[in-house]
């Protein structure tokens, strides 16, 4: 059952252990990290379409499958039904809601998280995510960043296993609270909060978030460059030279927002172009490609994928931070000196 959205000041608000390990520590003067989640940041949850908004409703779902840890999955994608210049239409979460939403997890990485009403949310203003948005090379105007957040409110994400079970069905923002425009007129400042999906609620309070290199990650110019590199950066967790990754072209963009095209010149471009990205940007090093042809026609494409020493670093700072993160939960060490021990790691990796 959807849940109906309060007023900021009426919500029930709780702060657990899990919120306060769900901090990035210490990030230095740039911010750079943010937190990966577990299954739910692999999913091809979005759409990225050049065409946004549709009014049939036959095109009213999008249904994918996949295959995390071995395990396989069905997700469906269901539109928000917004009124736009007095018609009904019906808008997918695409790239822009992405990273509203990333900027959204930024924020309560660091440290404006909490639970509101049993999900883990966050509470912001609007001129707050615009600049961090801005700041990070994407420029929206406040009604769109406001439309953005609407349609993450009203797309309902599906997640099925084995058998067709339901895992979990709710929108990708259970609660929202947004300021009216003549409220944000008066005061552009005034605080807002969203929910976040409970796969997100779920991965915070079992500690299987991982810390990322959010910056660097929302500055990728590729769609499918960021998603491979928050693909690696949860699941990679052993990168060296001794462990390349390998991912092969059809099964992998299956399995992701883009999807595969009947065109085999366009999906090994898309790859080839997102893994350039990645090598400029100093997360991978080098990569080597084995065409599969069945006669002379490219069937598929098995890559193999050496991370650059920067990556390496960063999974193994994202690793001891894991560990460390364990221990405090176990007891095992006292909280504040863990988080002070946590805190000098992270600046000597």
């Amino acid at each position: 059952m959807a849940k109906k959205d309060k007023d900021i000041d009426s919500l029930n608000v709780t702060a657990p252990r899990q919120i306060d390990l769900f901090e990035i520590m210490d990030e230095g003067p740039d911010r750079s990290y943010s937190n990966t989640i577990e299954l739910y940041d692999a999913l091809p949850k979005y759409n990225w379409a050049q065409k946004r908004e549709h009014d049939d409703l036959q095109e009213a779902e999008i249904t994918r499958n996949c295959t995390l840890r071995g395990k396989e999955y069905k997700v469906v994608i269901k539109p928000a039904i917004l009124k736009k210049r007095g018609k009904t239409v019906l808008i997918f979460p695409g790239t822009r809601e992405e990273v509203v939403e990333d900027a959204l997890r930024k924020f309560a990485a660091s440290g404006q998280a909490k639970m509101l009403e049993n999900d883990a949310g966050v509470t912001f203003t609007l001129n707050q995510l615009q600049r961090e948005l801005e700041s990070m090379g994407h420029g929206f105007n406040i009604a769109e960043i406001k439309e953005a957040i609407m349609v993450c409110r009203g797309a309902t994400l599906e997640c099925f296993g084995d058998n067709d079970e339901t895992l979990i069905s709710s929108n990708f923002f259970p609660m929202i609270g947004l300021t009216t425009r003549k409220q944000y007129l008066k005061d552009g400042d005034a605080q807002c909060y969203v929910t976040f999906h409970p796969m997100v609620t779920r991965s915070i309070l079992d500690l299987t978030f991982r810390t990322y290199n959010y910056k660097l990650g929302m500055e990728l110019p590729s769609a499918l460059a960021r998603f491979i590199y928050k693909r690696m950066s949860h699941h990679w967790v052993q990168a060296s030279t001794n462990n390349p990754y390998t991912p092969k072209l059809v099964s992998f963009l299956r399995q992701s927002p883009r999807g595969l095209s009947e065109d085999m010149y366009s999906n090994t471009r898309a790859m080839t172009n997102a893994l350039k990205v990645l090598k400029k940007h100093c997360v991978i090093s080098t990569y080597n490609e084995e065409v599969i042809k069945k006669g002379r026609k490219i069937v598929d494409v098995h890559y193999v994928i050496y991370p650059h020493d920067d990556f390496i670093k960063a999974m193994r700072k994202a690793n001891f931070r894991q560990s460390e993160i364990r221990a405090i939960s176990e007891g095992t060490k006292r909280t504040r000196q863990s988080k002070k021990d946590l805190r000098t790691i992270e600046n000597e990796v």
